[in-house]
């Protein structure tokens, strides 16, 4: 099953991601689903100055692929730009990770903590802090806390509903599963 990837291939459910390929790290190649090989494979860093490998397709495997539609809209060869080894490996573990309930456990507390975070940003200016030195600043964080306390206590005995979550611009453009 190939992981969450922030390009296309991944995103549209059709598409190969990187994880999709078989990778040898020691050669610097890659094979792709339909089983062709890569011909180039270089390190080098990124804009981040994060080392990567740089692996290349040749076009003539490209060219006449049946699935090329799959994996690149580009007349150009696929490409793929993947984070050292050990970069690489770890993140594959850390998208596995994500689909353990123990994960989600912990990731709902950390919403909450969010949710919190962002409600005194909101109401209180808590990005903010009206005096010089960290003893007045940690007071006013406390008596932050104390507010929002205050109000969820008046919501909650007042009955007040929580808020829904907003849905963007984009999102409500988007047709309705049947």
């Amino acid at each position: 099953m190939p992981w969450p990837h922030r390009l296309w291939h991944a995103k549209a459910g059709e598409g190969f991601a990187a994880s999709c390929f078989v990778i040898d790290w020691e050669a610097q190649r890659a094979t792709c689903p339909h089983g062709k090989t890569s011909t180039i494979g270089r390190e080098t860093t990124d804009a981040h100055q994060h080392d990567v490998v740089n692996i290349r397709f040749a076009m003539a495997d490209c060219r006449d692929c049946p699935l090329r539609p799959h994996c690149v809209t580009s007349t150009r060869s696929r490409a793929l730009t993947l984070r050292s080894h050990d970069s690489y490996m770890a993140l594959q573990m850390a998208r596995k990770r994500q689909h353990t309930d123990g994960f989600k456990a912990t990731y709902r507390t950390r919403a909450g903590i969010e949710g919190t975070i962002s409600q005194g940003t909101r109401n209180s200016d808590l990005r903010r802090s009206r005096y010089v030195g960290f003893v007045k600043t940690r007071l006013l964080h406390l008596l932050i806390g104390a507010a929002m306390n205050f109000m969820r206590m008046a919501a909650w005995l007042a009955d007040v509903p929580h808020a829904q979550t907003r849905r963007s611009a984009f999102a409500t453009l988007a047709p309705v599963p049947m």
